[in-house]
């Protein structure tokens, strides 16, 4: 069954026209005005394959086990318009073994397709698993984009922002990179660094110079510096080890008054100078040495704590730097510290820890810096390149990031696949199975069908809807085509032609009728619950006599019994309508669904600029009055043309007005409109029932407003008092 149809790019259809048809529902109607585009819907599911129709497309599952029988002009013409057209096929004369072989294999032909049903379905259910784990994968891997949109790396994903599908696409075709040096966040600094408006080449860090190797391995660190022997003294300073407490408490002795300055005893000149005796020239030289070398030491100090405090150094923020630093000043310190203590007692010993090897690690990182910065000066010179291979680089991290999640995806997509290749084979099997039984049946059909049948069915049905006078006959020497003739001596040469167009629909329906039954093929297999049978307005030339004969053979023939796979049914005539609903079932059935509803799919074909189709309900079918003010409201909402305007109204005023006997009063209100508003002076001389045979009129309306005319439209009802039937009949 035809599960949806679209038409688009052909006559009015310009615009996309998607329908979709419920399955279960074998009965669908199409009704709209002439011109809508109904025909045009049976023409192209009569040959999809044309090229004026290659923008349409329809849904049909198992589409080469249906076939499809269209009743439109096209049908007429084809199978017409020759003197003899061809047999139908039908079941005749009893052959119980083949009925009995027909009868097994469609049995079999049923279970079979059952079978095959439930394998389409369990294939739908992998393609449904497959496309929803294709769906979770790609919108997985996409939820990085919210991580990094409109940040630093935002530019990494330029191209790819609007779909996961393309994003994961792109990230396939992404090279896995094992162990990479860089990170999201090293990526997003340089990406932001080269991004910076103000981005310009960085100056290189000055390396530490620092050389206190020749201070701190110095012979006069460990050299013990003591007074002269010329003292008779210095034997006693020499046995007491306090030659630097004698030494500092020497410049006490000029401010003494010949006292000493430790026991305030008396003190002779000769013990003066012995005491400065104590310390000669050398003693002073040594001494001297050693605060040259701690002054020295102490400036080296200084000068590095000033070049390490400066911007180079303080805006890095390595922790390891800072470390290095701290750890070379903690030594530095203690050094100093040592030499202050052999300054203040030069008889001491001591030694300072080497600071070369400090020097060289804090060095080292500084280097470490450089070769960045030298590194961003080279990328900031050539800055698209450098954003390029960061991008590259934020791929393969996104890649390596989804590796394990990408290839549990693919394991699982390759069992579906796996069990939906099973499925596939497994249907393929079965409509093979399916084809065998079906030739079963055509082989059987041969022996019992003929044309014969179809022949008597056909002159039966023409004499019951009282044709008279016509009947058809299988052609002379041939044993599959009919001619029509007029009584029994009649050859049938140009009997078609001469018929009414009424009696061309009705035996052209007949035999199409009939058709439908049958095959024009002795051996073909199609069942009827494989068929598909549209009809467009069979009526279009009949009396309303005939159009209750066609509706009762509609529904005899297709509708009753539901027998064939789908009816597609499209009319312009309201009166057929009703005469096809009649006999759809109505009410509620005991789930209290309506019954109308489960059979039937109803649609309304309409046109203003382009055509459209939509639902309708059942209780939207309205009587042909009832349909013209429909009209009217379908033109107020702009959904048809405004050209049929003034013929919708006319005929409204024309059948509402003689109804309630008040024609007079009509033709008062329109002469008096028609003098009021000259520029509305043709559309009131148009719908003026006097008016009615000058053809002219039409031409002076000029462009048609919906809005100004349906205004003048109430305005005559309004002036014959008949207002309230006019809100009634627009009310939507």
């Amino acid at each position: 069954m035809i599960e949806s149809i679209s038409i688009q790019g052909v006559a009015s259809f310009q615009n996309p026209t998607p329908v979709s048809l419920n399955t279960n529902k074998k009965i669908v109607l199409f009704y709209g005005h002439n011109g809508t585009g109904k025909s045009t819907v049976a023409r192209y599911l009569q040959d999809t394959t044309r090229i004026n129709y290659s923008n349409c497309s329809y849904v049909l599952p198992n589409s080469q086990d249906y076939e499809t029988l269209v009743y439109n002009t096209d049908f007429v013409e084809k199978n017409f318009s020759q003197d003899s057209f061809e047999g139908v096929f039908t079941l005749g004369e009893t052959n119980v073994a083949a009925e009995q072989a027909i009868s097994t294999a469609e049995l079999e032909i049923k279970a079979l397709e059952e079978q095959r049903v439930q394998k389409q379905t369990i294939s739908t259910q992998h393609e449904e698993k497959k496309t929803t784990q294709v769906k979770a994968i790609k919108n997985k891997c996409f939820e990085i984009k919210k991580e990094h949109d409109k940040k630093d790396l935002d530019h990494c994903l330029v191209g790819f922002k609007g779909s996961a599908a393309s994003f994961y696409d792109e990230l396939l075709k992404t090279t896995l990179v094992e162990k990479p040096e860089y990170t999201f966040q090293s990526l997003s600094t340089e990406s932001k660094e080269l991004n910076n408006k103000s981005a310009v080449p960085k100056t290189m860090i000055p390396t530490v110079a620092l050389n206190l190797a020749s201070s701190e391995s110095n012979t006069i660190l460990s050299e013990v510096i003591v007074g002269s022997s010329d003292s008779y003294l210095a034997e006693l300073v020499d046995k007491l080890q306090n030659s630097t407490w004698v030494d500092n408490g020497r410049i006490y002795l000029d401010d003494a008054e010949r006292k000493c300055p430790f026991c305030q005893q008396a003190i002779d000149n000769e013990l003066v100078e012995n005491i400065n005796n104590l310390f000669d020239v050398s003693y002073e030289e040594k001494k001297g040495e050693l605060k040259i070398l701690q002054s020295g030491y102490n400036q080296a100090i200084e000068t590095l704590n000033e070049t390490l405090s400066g911007t180079h150094y303080t805006t890095l923020n390595d922790t390891k730097l800072d470390l290095a630093k701290e750890k070379l000043s903690g030594v530095l310190q203690a050094n100093l510290t040592k030499l202050n203590q052999k300054l203040a007692d030069p008889s001491i010993k001591i030694t300072l820890e080497s600071t070369i090897d400090l020097v060289q690690p804090i060095n080292d990182i500084i280097n470490i810096h450089n070769a960045s910065r030298q590194t961003f000066n080279a990328r900031l010179s050539k800055k698209k390149e450098s954003l390029t291979a960061i991008k590259k680089k934020f791929w393969s991290l996104v890649r390596i990031k989804y590796d394990a999640e990408i290839k549990a995806h693919d394991t699982l997509i390759e069992s579906i696949e796996t069990d939906i290749k099973t499925t596939k084979t497994e249907e393929r099997d079965l409509t093979s199975t399916i084809q065998a039984q079906n030739e079963i049946i055509s082989e059987n059909r041969k022996k019992i069908t003929n044309i014969e049948t179809s022949v008597i069915s056909i002159n039966n049905q023409i004499k019951s809807i009282g044709l008279e006078g016509f009947e058809i006959k299988q052609q002379p020497g041939e044993n599959n085509h009919y001619y029509l003739c007029r009584g029994p001596s009649s050859s049938g040469n140009d009997v078609y032609k001469s018929l009414s167009e009424g009696e061309k629909t009705l035996i052209t329906y007949l035999y199409f009728l009939e058709l439908c039954q049958g095959s024009v093929d002795s051996d073909s297999s199609t069942q009827k619950n494989k068929k598909i049978i549209v009809v467009d307005d069979p009526i279009s030339s009949l009396s309303h006599n005939y159009i209750y004969e066609i509706g009762a053979l509609t529904h005899k023939k297709l509708i009753r019994g539901y027998q064939y796979a789908q009816v597609i049914l499209l009319t312009h005539s309201l009166y057929y309508l009703h005469e096809m609903l009649k006999y759809l079932p109505k009410g509620k059935d005991n789930a209290g669904n309506d019954k109308f509803d489960n059979k039937c799919n109803l649609f309304r074909v309409l046109k203003n600029t382009n055509s459209s189709i939509v639902p309708m309900g059942r209780s939207d079918i309205k009587n042909d009055y009832q349909s013209y003010w429909q009209i009217i409201k379908d033109a107020q909402n702009g959904s048809t043309n405004n050209i049929v305007l003034p013929n919708i109204m006319r005929n409204i005023l024309e059948y509402y007005f003689s109804f309630v006997h008040k024609t007079d009063a009509l033709k008062a209100a329109l002469d008096a409109l028609e003098e009021a508003d000259a520029e509305f002076s043709p559309f009131f001389r148009f719908i003026n029932r006097e008016s009615h045979s000058d053809s002219v009129n039409i031409n002076d309306l000029g462009e048609i407003d919906s809005d100004r005319f349906i205004t003048k439209f109430k305005d005559v009802f309004i002036r014959t008092d008949f207002e309230e039937h006019y809100n009634k009949m627009m009310v939507v």
